[in-house]
């Protein structure tokens, strides 16, 4: 990958380290927060941090246990890496001096301590540069990693087995330091009692596991002995090999989530479980959630009829405000899923930077003619929520996305959500990706409408859709009786179940998944709440497809939607 003028050298040999810990809270705040490194993937025992195109995950542990290990960073970077470093940390000094020049590694280095005593070094590379300011997504990988073991020798052999080599010509030393790898990648091998440079830590014997970018593993024992091949984490890894990119957070007694892929292609930066995503169609059960609310409030009906609510714009659709939630209104589609297959056709004659309302999609539908009776049957309908919105904003006075801030993000505490401008997204969103031909690929800014609106668009994180199925169930959102209509299957078709604004899944005439979806280029979406186990599963990816995969896969391995 290129970072700049020049090419980091070799392959990274790192693809993720495993280290362990007592602190394992204090140090996920001090990586997360005082850092600001991007967590990846985290559950009640580990998290893990995106390091470049590497991982470093710390497991809890009962014991006390530190380590040394270095990243690698631009060798043009390395004074902005160390006034960034300083303003968050204390440097490490060794003989009166905050900084080091290794001739032989042709790199500058410079360290400092996390709160469990690990030794981090940063070191960087001479022959590579990046443009730019040093920021957390300067890190290009794992360069180091101390293996401490009164079994220098017999864990050295094992690692040149595996064509680790040694560094120099005399062959592993069991009384000193060795380097083995290559380029910019080395295990640090050290018998126990050694003084770490650049601090007063002396080295320890500790569990770790390292996995290698081939899929080699090398896991030391807590007594510094070579252990067999650790067992592989079987959805994580099925997630690579699917080449997912995105989030999938499960929350149930405990929660798991990870991250994969790039939120951004260009910048080489990856998605984190705090990255905002946008969900396409799956906001539509905010809509209804709002609805619902008005009903709620004695400010509308279900049986209300839209050419009453809103007669200039709709005089001729005489279908009601339920029909319009259920998608069996009739009313013409901006947009027909069953026989449009390129949603971007609609911008050839309305450029899509201009539709930024509910009103900018009227002329689309509006004097179209009814496509079957009110009522008649199921059919998915776009245009039916942006009637939808119309009517919120007539009724609250408000724009629909306002409308939404208020009474849904706010009272279900989800405060990274929102309704953003393509051309504007906020810091830790992800970029959606179309993917081409022959691995060329593109933004969807120019594919979807600049900002989302009634029926789709809007952008959430996984951790506030899990807030949001729990302020629906807990009855925060709506009244038990609302929100008991909103989750009542109102129709029911080969397609599934569906209610208002939501899909339902049956088995066995019980309900085994409420669930959401949404699909635009660049943009595949599935978040479900499990009743019989109070589950809650998101899936947000930045690519037109792979969420489907991915949710059925953790569905699938976990058992998520058998009947208990």
């Amino acid at each position: 990958m290129n970072f700049g003028m020049l090419v980091i050298r070799g392959e990274d040999m790192f693809k993720k380290v495993t280290l362990y810990t007592n602190r394992l809270e204090e140090l996920k705040g001090f990586y997360e927060y005082q850092l600001g490194f991007r967590i990846v993937e985290e559950d009640n025992t580990s998290f893990t941090l995106a390091i470049g195109e590497s991982q470093l995950v710390f497991k809890g542990s009962e014991q006390n246990a530190f380590y040394h290990f270095a990243f690698n960073i631009p060798g043009n970077q390395f004074t902005l890496a160390k006034s960034w470093a300083s303003s968050r940390v204390t440097l490490n000094r060794q003989d009166g001096m905050d900084e080091i020049f290794y001739a032989n590694f042709n790199a500058d280095a410079f360290y400092f301590q996390d709160p469990a005593g690990n030794v981090i070094e940063f070191i960087a590379r001479r022959t590579v540069d990046r443009m730019g300011d040093f920021t957390v997504d300067s890190l290009l990988n794992i360069s180091e990693v101390s293996i401490t073991t009164p079994y220098v020798k017999e864990i050295g052999e094992r690692l040149e087995d595996m064509d680790i080599p040694v560094r120099g010509n005399k062959g592993i030393d069991s009384t000193t330091l060795n380097f083995l790898g290559r380029d910019d990648a080395f295990l640090l091998l050290v018998p126990p009692k050694r003084l770490w440079y650049f601090s007063k830590q002396k080295s320890e014997t500790h569990s770790l596991s390292v996995e290698l970018t081939d899929g080699r593993q090398i896991d030391i024992a807590e007594d510094g002995r070579f252990l067999e091949t650790a067992p592989a984490n079987p959805i994580s890894d099925k997630l690579e090999d699917m080449d997912f990119s995105g989030v999938a957070l499960l929350k149930r007694n405990d929660t798991w989530s990870t991250a994969k892929g790039m939120a951004d292609r260009a910048n080489a930066r990856p998605n984190a479980i705090d990255t905002r995503f946008g969900i396409a169609s799956g906001c539509k059960i905010f809509t209804a959630v709002i609805v619902c609310q008005l009903v709620g409030e004695g400010q509308l009906s279900f049986e209300a009829e839209l050419s009453e609510l809103l007669p200039e714009q709709f005089p001729d659709f005489p279908v009601t405000i339920h029909q319009l939630l259920t998608h069996t209104s009739g009313i013409p589609d901006y947009f027909d899923e069953e026989t449009m297959g390129d949603f971007e056709e609609l911008w050839l004659e309305q450029p899509m930077y201009l539709m930024k309302t509910c009103s900018d999609f009227l002329p689309f539908f509006q004097n179209k003619p009814m496509m079957f009776a009110p009522g008649e049957r199921f059919h998915y309908n776009n245009a039916g929520f942006i009637a939808l919105g119309l009517v919120v904003e007539k009724l609250t006075g408000q724009p629909f996305i306002k409308a939404v801030e208020e009474r849904v993000f706010v009272r279900a505490e989800m405060g990274d959500s929102g309704f953003f401008q393509l051309d504007r997204l906020p810091v830790q969103t992800a970029f959606g990706y179309i993917d081409e031909e022959e691995g060329a690929w593109r933004t969807n800014q120019y594919a979807l409408p600049i900002v989302g609106g009634a029926d789709g668009g809007a952008f959430v994180t996984a951790h506030d859709m899990a807030r949001f199925w729990e302020r629906l169930m807990d009855y925060t959102l709506l009244s038990k009786d609302m929100t008991h209509r909103l989750l009542t299957s109102h129709v029911s078709e080969e397609s599934g179940n569906y209610g208002y604004g939501v899909w339902i899944k049956m088995q066995d005439s019980a309900v085994v998944k409420y669930h959401v979806m949404g699909y635009d280029p660049g943009v595949s979406f599935h978040s479900g709440y499990y009743p019989n186990s109070g589950s809650i599963l998101t899936v947000l990816s930045n690519k037109s497809k792979g969420a489907f995969d991915a949710m059925d896969l953790i569905e699938n391995t976990l058992l998520l939607t058998e009947q208990t």
